[in-house]
């Protein structure tokens, strides 16, 4: 019986995998073929295919050669939603077999990573490995993720949707000043070159990782900016950046310093009235509203500064590292807007409720 789920869940995680892993192993071997190689075996191109998966899982990279040396970590976000769609579908099928939530999710979470163990055995070489620890921490969020019931609480449904709001803007934003910027991005293109498939895979990259960037842009109108290699700094009110990699995207980055863009900083402060407004006008007593205040906090600034983890690293040589938002930075600045509003929400009542009792005194 036991064999029989295990094998079971197996044959729908080699399918999941299998699903992204054959169009990759096709570009990789396009793309090698075409490049005209005169050294190598079409074992590379295979290898590429899985560290390509394994990065569209977040699994940094630790790249040692004669050319360059460093960590990779900064990877694109939106390269996750194709392996967590099919983790879900996966798992969903074996659920139909098996029955058994608890029982699928448990065998379909071993078979997953014991594969992705092996292809990690089998893509690693002298110059390149995978940071297993970070890695398998961040396959196994998804794994849950995709094997749970994702059912959201009344409680943290509206701050999610007010995060997504900001993200939003972040975007617009973002897209406003890539736009006013459309000639260096032309410019930049024309300097790569990339050719027509290097010029779709390039777009591609960039797509995948837009999430990444409207989490930075939302951090650098929120006012805890981000950095883009060593001894950099970029916010409305400090701009200390020499120069950009040569990608086309990066047009849209801002030239100089602008203190007009710490006006959006107020979503904090807005954020936090309308969820502690809505916690204060529940009828519950005194001791669950502290709960409900204190969750609002620990979700609010946890998230914050896992997604800037997540969406930050570094890109393999020490002078582009770091790359992205500072998780504690960003959580600060979000702590202080939020205990900023709360302090004024409790406060200010009682400083009426003062002034109406000595006024009523003087008539």
């Amino acid at each position: 019986m036991v064999a029989r789920r295990l094998w079971t869940a197996l044959q729908q995680v080699v399918r999941s995998v299998l699903i992204i892993l054959f169009p990759l192993a096709f570009i990789t071997l396009f793309a090698w073929a075409t490049a005209g190689s005169t050294y190598g075996t079409t074992s590379d191109p295979m290898r590429a295919a899985v560290w390509l998966w394994l990065g569209s899982h977040l699994t940094p990279f630790n790249i040692t050669s004669n050319e360059v040396s460093g960590y990779l970590s900064y990877l694109p976000l939106g390269a996750v939603v194709l392996p967590w769609l099919t983790m879900r579908l996966g798992y969903k099928r074996v659920l139909e077999v098996v029955g058994n939530k608890k029982v699928s999710r448990a065998y379909f979470i071993i078979a997953y990573l014991l594969i992705y163990l092996l292809l990690t055995l089998i893509s690693s070489n002298s110059q390149v490995s995978t940071d297993l620890f970070r890695g398998l921490g961040i396959l196994f969020i998804l794994l849950l993720t995709a094997t749970t019931d994702l059912k959201v609480e009344n409680s943290i449904k509206l701050p999610m949707q007010i995060f997504l709001i900001m993200l939003g803007i972040a975007g617009i934003l973002f897209s406003i000043s890539l736009m006013l910027n459309f000639s260096t991005a032309k410019n930049l293109t024309i300097v790569l070159n990339p050719g027509i498939l290097g010029g779709l895979l390039l777009l591609l990259l960039q797509l995948l990782y837009l999430p990444n960037i409207i989490f930075t842009t939302l951090s650098y109108i929120l006012g805890s900016g981000f950095s883009l290699g060593k001894a950099t700094d970029i916010s409305p009110f400090i701009f200390n950046l020499r120069e950009i990699p040569a990608i086309p995207v990066l047009a849209g980055l801002p030239s100089d310093e602008n203190i007009w863009f710490l006006l959006p900083t107020l979503m904090i402060a807005i954020y936090g009235w309308i969820n502690l407004t809505l916690i204060f006008k529940l009828n519950i007593d005194t001791k669950s509203k502290r709960q409900l205040i204190l969750r609002l906090f620990i979700v609010s600034i946890a998230g914050v500064m896992i997604i800037a983890f997540i969406t930050s690293g570094s890109l393999i040589s020490s002078n582009m590292s770091p790359v992205g938002v500072n998780p504690l930075r960003i959580g600060a600045v979000v702590t202080a807007h939020l205990l900023l509003v709360l302090l004024l929400m409790i406060l200010l009542p009682k400083v009426f409720k003062k002034k109406d009792s000595k006024g009523r005194l003087t008539i």
